[in-house]
């Protein structure tokens, strides 16, 4: 005979029902706010808002890498520079449309980030970052080597993606949306690799190489698998950089240490190891500074580093995993004293 769970037994699986159902709800209740973003904001913020969701992509990556994997890297400015680079010379040199230059520009960063993944076998921790960080101040180098190409620190224009006549849709409404889908279908992707058997690698990975190593994990094949995968997200950002920009150069930010720095302080701000981490992040690494320089510039600096601080010292999990850990324990009292009070009724003559 099945004997029914206590009170106490039962709330903490109603308490993680209640959390699950809550989240899918503000999920939803986020991907219908962004979508209506472009027909309620102006031009000009629609285009910050689209940086966004770019600079999403390859904190995405850096996530999957660092977040999940353990493995630091401050090359993602090279593999988004890569990818807009692509676009922007196929676009303007060679007459393609930017979605036909879609498959090089994710297809060269994955290569690029397969081979750079290979030191990380046996170069580890701060040495690999160290390596890292040098690609991404030689990268804009290696931009200006070539300038009759890339159009060194004078920048290659090319034309910004349009929108099919039949959508009505204004350039910066269509590029903010375009970059939205990519951006959901990415992170279905980390999703579902966070969940499932590479995940679990990663995760083992990244708290013992040798524990996971004797538990099964293939840790040389795990590493250049997801190397390849976050230089990819971010080399698809880079494709849409140039796309809805319409103009890369060698002093892009996002090209430079300045960008590998920012898109790293993304994912810690949003919270490593998080799915909507890279989001959150994104949004305040960008939205942030502009939304204080109105105000004052020099504000705008001593904010960002003040918030940087204040994450790494109190929030070490980010602001995502700060607010999954506080919603959490809010259900699990609120859970438990309901059930509590209904097993108390329940027992009244």
């Amino acid at each position: 005979m099945t004997m029914p769970l206590s009170a106490p037994a039962v709330a903490p699986v109603v308490a993680a029902r209640t959390r699950v159902r809550i989240g899918y709800l503000l999920v939803l209740a986020a991907i219908l706010a962004a979508a209506v973003v472009p027909f309620l904001a102006p031009p000009y913020v629609v285009q910050n808002y689209t940086r966004v969701l770019i600079v999403a992509l390859p904190t995405v990556g850096l996530n999957l890498l660092t977040g999940y994997g353990g493995v630091i890297s401050l090359g993602q400015s090279v593999f988004f520079g890569l990818g807009a680079y692509v676009t922007a010379i196929l676009v303007a040199d060679h007459g393609w449309a930017w979605w036909q230059t879609l498959p090089l520009a994710v297809a060269l960063p994955l290569a690029a980030g397969v081979l750079i993944g290979i030191p990380s076998l046996r170069i580890r921790g701060v040495y690999f970052a160290i390596v890292t960080l040098v690609l991404a101040a030689w990268f804009p180098n290696v931009i200006q080597r070539f300038n009759e190409t890339t159009g060194g620190n004078q920048g290659k224009s090319l034309t910004v993606m349009q929108a099919p006549g039949w959508l009505g849709l204004a350039q910066d409404q269509y590029g903010y949306l375009v970059s939205l889908c990519f951006l959901l279908l990415v992170l279905l992707l980390l999703r579902n690799l966070a969940r499932g058997r590479t995940g679990r690698a990663l995760t083992a990975m990244r708290d013992n190489e040798v524990a996971a190593a004797t538990q099964g994990v293939d840790v040389a094949r795990t590493k250049i698998y997801v190397s390849g995968l976050s230089a990819a997200a971010a080399g698809l950002g880079g494709c849409l950089y140039a796309a809805t920009q319409g103009i890369v150069s060698s002093e892009t930010a996002y090209f430079t240490v300045v960008g590998a720095i920012e898109f790293l302080a993304a994912m810690v701000i949003g919270g490593a190891g998080t799915v909507l981490g890279p989001i959150v992040g994104a949004l305040v690494t960008e939205r942030l500074p502009v939304l204080l320089s109105d105000v004052d510039p020099q504000l705008a600096v001593a904010a960002y580093g003040v918030l940087l601080i204040v994450v790494v010292r109190v929030m070490p999990a980010g602001l995502v995993g700060f607010a999954t850990t506080l919603a959490r324990r809010l259900t699990a009292r609120v859970t438990q004293h309901h059930t509590t009070v209904n097993a108390r009724n329940e027992g009244k003559p």
